[in-house]
């Protein structure tokens, strides 16, 4: 058998370093037997040394790519190790929503990101947008985009934009957290009677709820004669001891700056002309129904008219 040649190595392997951080790099050799192992590079060499390797510390680096060797003298062996520093600029991405986000319309997200590496080449970036109740989305680039129709679920929810930056044989990951307020207009109104039909001296309850953002600020129509109450920040309206003149429609409108949604209900007391509607026209339909049978009878009988024989 024979001996390996010695070897040499540099460590990391892919520096990648900020620009103008520090960075520190050490060589090694398999064999310790070297009379030599050293730098070649254009810096400022600052480093320490010892049995089988030496290091080397670049206190500011300010070269976007910065190719540099090591080597070392093993008699007449004479091995060498190269690598190159690549230097960045790479800031966390920015999350842009164009105006007001309201429930129903569509808007634009936007995720920009910044960076910079050696020229002539441009950064080689990819972008990713998830979270929030958006369909992810990925784009090479600087710029990622998404036009979506707002939900009111969304609201409060948290949109993710990251971005990957490749360099040389390394992967930098930046990524920053956005939260959506989604606006809605005043929808799911609903008004409720504490009972359907009333009897003169009950007590009457109607109630208004709705959702919307912000909270919609309700409002009513009400029959002419009510001398009601509000209560709740006037969702509740109270008629102690209610009287006929009370019947009619309680209308409920919620309201705030991004539109307008209504709901209402009909409240009957007993002996109203109201209450009374829907029997009438049943009634009403079976006279009709009896009124025709008898017609047709009288016709028979007044005609003469027979059966046919078989």
């Amino acid at each position: 058998g024979h001996l390996d040649p010695c070897r040499v190595s540099i460590a990391p392997r892919d520096p990648v370093v900020e620009f103008g951080a520090s960075l520190l790099l050490n060589c090694t050799s398999s064999c310790r037997n070297s009379s030599r192992l050293d730098w070649e590079v254009s810096v400022t060499k600052v480093g320490a040394r010892g049995p089988g390797w030496v290091s080397l510390s670049i206190p500011n680096v300010t070269d976007w790519r910065l190719k540099l060797y090591c080597y070392g003298i093993f008699g007449d062996h004479r091995p060498i190790a190269a690598t190159t520093i690549y230097a960045y600029r790479f800031s966390p991405p920015q999350i842009y929503l164009e105006g007001d986000t309201v429930a129903g319309k569509e808007t634009r997200v936007t995720c920009d990101v910044s960076a910079r590496v050696a020229p002539p080449d441009p950064p080689d970036l990819r972008l990713m947008l998830t979270g929030g109740g958006l369909p992810p989305s990925t784009q090479r680039g600087s710029r990622l985009g998404l036009v979506f129709t707002a939900r009111p679920e969304q609201h409060g929810r948290e949109v993710t934009c990251e971005a990957t930056l490749r360099l040389g044989g390394r992967t930098l990951n930046a990524s920053t957290a956005a939260t959506l307020w989604v606006w809605a207009a005043p929808h799911h109104v609903r008004v409720q009677a504490s009972r359907t039909v009333f009897a003169a001296g009950d007590n009457l309850t109607v109630t208004c709820q709705a959702e919307g953002n912000p909270s919609p600020r309700l409002r009513w129509e009400l029959p002419a004669h009510s001398d009601w109450e509000l209560r709740d920040d006037g969702a509740t309206v109270t008629l102690p001891a209610a009287r006929r003149v009370h019947g009619g429609t309680y209308r409920c409108l919620a309201q705030n700056r991004y539109g307008t949604g209504t709901a209402s209900v009909d409240v009957l007391f007993q002996g109203s002309s109201r209450s009374l509607l829907i029997p009438v026209a049943v009634t009403l339909a079976i006279v009709t129904v009896l009124a025709a049978v008898a017609g047709s009878w009288w016709l028979y009988r007044a005609r003469g008219w027979k059966p046919m024989p078989d």
